[in-house]
């Protein structure tokens, strides 16, 4: 916390976290694509058993991932101290109460969190291990845990590996494999395989090992769906609560009454939904910050950019108090900008510390465009040095910008590494060094966009663009160029490129990208940005209850107005009344970027009447109550088509007959299509034969008969039947069909109900000469089994 007089053990301000475990969807799971790689599961973990136990049993590796400051050490820490007390004299003797705490825990509505001490006390051992600590020097954890306990002159055994343990690994995103060659000497005491991203782990039934980290380090980690889980850690369960226990601390020092306090609780509340501060609000390393700067009067209203000041200038300012100094600079800088961007009485020890500010925010942004991403958050001593010197360091660590990471674990003697206090002022120093250096422009921005250059990477420059936003107005338009351009070039990727047609054509991609640049136009009309002339090509209407709607509504439509004959790509979910208006905002859009938009995407529960005349669309997505007219389908590579029940959207039988209909005509470039619940099977045929470069058909609670099979034109590779009822002979037939190909053909049932006996289907299926069964696999469910069902045609040579 900024006032280095109060130090609380962790339990009086510790709230316990998020935590809930991603899981893979079947579909990915059995070498599929088209749905999320990992779906949230609901509830959220509530004890130590639900983590280290799948169905009663222990898992071997369990992944914890999450942002900076969402509270993975901190969740790493209490682990330790919980199994600590769980093995103390006084664990043991409140073991009963515990117990009947962590049973009940599960079946409560308002759970006790991670109070199931009993769990941990099964654990003989506990081993932490900061993996930033062997960093290029080791790769085998068992050795790591051996090197620690005989540095500190500790006799070791190996038989400890007998015993149930827990083995916890913290920051693997700041661990890299030691420099050895593929394969390994000898001599070596390596013997990783090739795939080296990770350090190795005993596999034991009796060992867990626990490993926190970011998402990019585990984003294509190769998992076991028996031996390992998933979790991601998203803040803390109550931010409220954190709050609460923050002032209350605070409030205890100075003497403030418990009704004061409760009155300082709910201004803080109100103060961050008037700012728009909930976003922020959720990271616990910012909460506190937040807090702090309220509980001293310093929470200015207006932008991102102010608190972020405020918050620096209050770090600065407790760091002179503490060395007894007026200030901290000690050399001259010509850097007028400063004065301009900051530019407030408010922060006048941010302005009167320039050359501090001016270093720091140099390193916050060589290292934020680090290309690796190991270095880019958390760094050695080296580096800042190369950006300082050692005095700026010593100051910037007694303000806690920078600070040492503190750790738990066996030995913290080696690598000892720095970070900024969190992520986002890190990203705001990146922003200021921006908005001082406009004169080398063109370098800056040339090195964010070699850095931030995919999909992958482009939403991490989010707040880094919106602070920017708020101080640079030249450095954000051509930022938000960049964003869109990053986009454009992932959704033609995906479109042309034959390994990702399985893949759903996902705009979730955009709708991120299209908040972060909507959220920085915000910004900068808050931070006095007022000409700000932001890019936007993607454009996602969707209602989200989380936001200040009415203001991002209205940023949203002023940019859409900026740039609204230039749209690429447009998805549009009208799921309420209220909503009546937005079709005829949606037609605006198409009349206007006929000549640019290529991707269009309708989720609609309310009428829509739309003309695509002039539109050359090149991958459509309809479902709901839609009435489009005059498609041309001469430019589309994938086309998806819902009609589902009334629960649900339906695609009109008008709309759905118009579009094949143009198939028929004019789509022979359509290389994916998709259709749930056609209700026009003769149209369908009729448009498959001349769909002569189709490569992927998926048909969701439909089937083709027999016959109807052999209208798919010679250019088909992927057949998938999903939710479907399907015969003996449905599935002989596809069989056949299959192996009448002249090429190599997939075929998948998924979610099918068998209304035969599936035993002799199976049988039938493995005596058939031609086919690779690539998954079989049958669930009972009511009164037929369904099925999971892959194979594909083997060519004779």
């Amino acid at each position: 916390m900024l006032d280095p007089d109060i130090d609380v053990p962790l339990e009086r301000i510790y709230v316990p976290p998020s935590i809930q475990e991603l899981k893979r969807s079947r579909k990915d799971r059995h070498g599929g694509g088209d749905m999320d790689t990992t779906l949230r599961a609901e509830p959220d973990v509530s004890c130590y058993r639900e983590l280290l136990h799948r169905d009663g049993n222990p898992v071997n590796t369990i992944y914890i991932q999450g942002d900076p400051g969402c509270g993975k050490t901190t969740f790493s820490t209490k682990l330790v101290l919980d199994w600590c007390k769980a093995h103390s004299k006084n664990g043991a003797s409140t073991l009963e109460t515990f117990t009947r705490t962590a049973t009940s825990t599960c079946k409560t509505s308002n759970p006790t969190y991670f109070s199931d001490l009993d769990t941990l006390r099964e654990y003989k051992f506990l081993f932490f291990v900061s993996l930033r600590d062997y960093s290029g020097t080791m790769c085998n954890v068992s050795q790591m845990v051996e090197d620690a306990i005989k540095s500190i002159k500790l006799p070791w055994d190996d038989s400890v590996w007998e015993h149930k343990c827990i083995v916890l690994t913290d920051a693997a995103d700041e661990w890299y494999h030691p420099e050895i060659a593929f394969p390994p000497p000898r001599d070596s005491a390596c013997n990783c395989h090739k795939y080296r991203s990770m350090p190795q782990y005993l596999q034991r039934n009796n060992i867990s090992n626990i490993i926190t980290a970011r998402p990019w380090k585990l984003a294509n980690l190769i998992m076991s769906d028996t031996l390992t889980r998933l979790f991601e850690i998203s803040g803390v369960t109550n931010y409220k609560t954190l709050a609460e226990n923050v002032i209350t601390v605070l409030a205890e020092k100075d003497g403030i009454s418990k009704n004061d306090q409760q009155c300082k609780c709910i201004d803080f509340i109100e103060i961050i939904k008037a700012q728009s501060l909930g976003n922020l609000i959720t990271v616990p390393a910012v909460c506190v910050q937040l807090v702090h700067q309220f509980y001293v009067g310093r929470l200015v209203e207006g932008s991102r950019c102010s608190v972020y000041m405020n918050m620096l200038d209050m770090h600065i300012a407790k760091g002179l108090q503490k060395l007894h100094i007026e200030n901290f600079d000690t050399e001259e800088m010509c850097v007028n900008e400063i004065k301009q961007i900051i530019g407030t009485e408010s922060t006048e020890y941010l302005r009167d510390n320039r050359s501090l500010v001016h270093s720091a925010s140099a390193l916050a942004f060589k290292t934020l465009t680090d290309t690796s991403k190991e270095s880019s958050l958390v760094f050695a001593e080296n580096t800042i040095t190369n950006h300082m010197t050692k005095t700026k360091l010593y100051y910037l660590l007694q303000t806690g910008i920078i600070t040492k990471k503190k750790s738990l674990a066996l030995s913290s003697r080696k690598n000892v590494p720095y970070m900024f206090l969190h992520k986002t002022i890190q990203e705001f120093l990146a922003s200021l060094y921006i908005a001082m250096n406009q004169p080398d422009i063109e370098n800056i921005l040339n090195t964010i966009q070699s850095v931030y250059c995919d999909y992958k990477s482009i939403l991490d420059i989010g707040q880094l663009f919106i602070f920017t936003c708020g101080m640079c107005a030249p450095a954000a338009e051509r930022l938000s160029k960049h964003i869109t351009d990053v986009i454009t070039c992932d959704l033609e990727s995906k479109l042309t490129s034959n390994s990702k047609l399985n893949t759903f054509l996902s705009l979730y991609t955009t709708r991120e990208a299209q908040n972060i640049i909507v959220d920085g136009f915000i910004e900068g009309l808050a931070h006095n940005q007022s000409c700000l002339q932001l890019t936007i090509s993607h454009i996602y209407f969707c209602i989200d209850f989380n936001l200040n709607y009415e203001k991002f509504e209205y940023a949203l439509n002023t940019l859409i107005d900026m740039n609204i004959s230039n749209i690429i790509s447009m998805a549009a979910e009208f799921l309420y009344s209220f909503q009546q208006e937005s079709p005829h905002r949606l037609q605006e859009i198409i009349s206007q970027s006929r000549e640019t938009l290529g991707y269009l995407r309708l989720r609609l529960k309310i009428p829509c009447k739309l003309d695509l005349q002039g539109l050359k669309l090149k991958y459509l997505s309809c479902s709901g109550n839609a009435d489009i007219s005059n498609l041309d389908c001469t430019f589309m590579r994938a086309c998806d088509i819902s009609y589902l029940n009334c629960t649900f959207m339906r695609a009109t039988r008008l709309s759905e007959d118009r579009i094949l209909q143009s198939m028929s005509v004019t789509g022979k470039n359509i290389r994916r299509l998709e259709l749930t619940v056609s209700t026009s099977m003769d149209l369908l045929c009729a448009a498959l034969q001349n769909l002569t470069s189709l490569h992927t058909l998926k048909l969701h609670f439909n089937r083709l008969a027999g016959t109807q099979l052999y209208h798919l034109p010679e250019s088909i590779r992927k057949v998938v039947y999903r939710f479907t009822k399907v015969s003996a002979q449905d599935v002989k037939s596809m069989v056949e069909w299959s192996k009448s190909r002249d090429a190599r053909v997939c075929c998948e049932l998924f979610k099918c109900f068998l209304i035969d006996n599936e035993m002799d289907v199976c049988h039938w299926m493995k005596q058939q000469d031609g086919i690779d069964i690539t998954y079989f696999e049958i669930e009972q469910f009511s009164y037929y089994g369904q099925i999971y069902f892959s194979w594909s045609t083997i060519l004779s040579k």
